[in-house]
């Protein structure tokens, strides 16, 4: 078998979420408030004095060709990390609680080579696309993991990015800050405009792919116009309707006092404070991309291709 290595490659796709691997969305409004009854929610007086966020970074550190009796097959080396901070809220004081970093040789077929810092991970199928995907059901399995470890005593977990795969946690939600897809129709659509800093959607149902409990929330920092500092919220289809209207409730609470500043962020204010933090540190966590893709190469070679 021969093996070729590039830092990049043009025919693989990094984005596991693209439009044309979305399902259509099928939206259910009435689990708080009917939809003639929509309409912004206030944040409740007190809400959770101690949560738990948690965060993944991946990268792609190189990309890997396996060429065997004429038969070309595509491999990716990817790093990826997760960690956890704790939030308390009395004082507002958050500290790094656990973090670790993994990495992997994501390919269809074993290349028969020992990489070193990458295991082999096979995945059923050689589209760059699903190897790209397989990366981050590891990354989510790692958040999970090292959220475990943590969050025993949170009363709420956010998991950033959507709650898929790691809704295992007593009170998590994912947590979503940017909106490819519109799911509301147009005049509920209406509701999220007319949100307030701290204020709500009532909860709804969503089924894109997979079912969850989703809301709207607006953080302070930005106009309330629009869409401007609104993030979307994902709580586990397991729960009874009232624990998601309570999760909501704890989310607003929770979340707003934490919204990031934006001559700080670039993503203010739905990058919240911890999660800017966190991922600075666990991109350094990740190591210098240039030694990682020599030491690729390296083991490459010694395989005499």
């Amino acid at each position: 078998m021969q093996i070729t290595v590039d830092a990049w490659d043009p025919s693989f796709a990094d984005n596991p979420e693209s439009p044309s691997r979305q399902n259509q969305a099928i939206v259910e409004p009435g689990v708080e408030l009917d939809p003639e009854d929509w309409r912004p929610i206030d944040a409740p007086a007190s809400g959770p004095r101690r949560i738990v966020v948690v965060d993944g970074v991946r990268r792609v550190d190189a990309r890997v060709e396996l060429l065997d009796d004429g038969e070309r097959w595509p491999g990716v080396c990817v790093s990826w990390a997760a960690g956890a901070v704790s939030c308390d809220l009395d004082g507002k004081v958050s500290a790094v609680a656990e973090a670790d970093v993994e990495r992997g040789l994501f390919a269809a077929v074993d290349p028969g080579a020992d990489f070193g810092r990458y295991p082999y991970r096979k995945v059923e199928s050689a589209d760059p696309a699903e190897l790209i995907g397989a990366a981050q059901v590891a990354m989510a399995e790692l958040e999970a993991k090292v959220a475990a470890q943590v969050a025993m005593d949170a009363e709420l977990s956010v998991l950033d990015g959507p709650l898929r795969g790691r809704d295992r946690l007593s009170n998590s939600v994912g947590y979503i800050k940017s909106h490819q897809r519109a799911y509301l129709p147009k005049q509920l659509n209406a509701v999220v405009e007319q949100l307030k800093p701290g204020q709500r959607t009532p909860v709804f149902h969503l089924t894109s792919g997979w079912p969850r409990y989703t809301w709207y929330l607006r953080l302070p920092g930005t106009s309330s116009r629009g869409w401007a500092g609104v993030a979307r919220i994902e709580a586990s289809n397991d729960l009874a309707e009232e624990a998601a209207i309570a999760l909501a409730d704890a989310t607003a609470a929770a979340l707003p006092p934490l919204g990031s500043a934006a001559h700080k962020d670039a993503r203010a204010p739905q990058n919240l404070t911890p999660i800017a933090g966190l991922e600075r540190r666990l991109k350094r966590m990740l190591g210098d991309p240039r030694l990682l893709l020599r030491s690729v190469r390296a083991a490459s070679m010694e395989t005499g291709a």
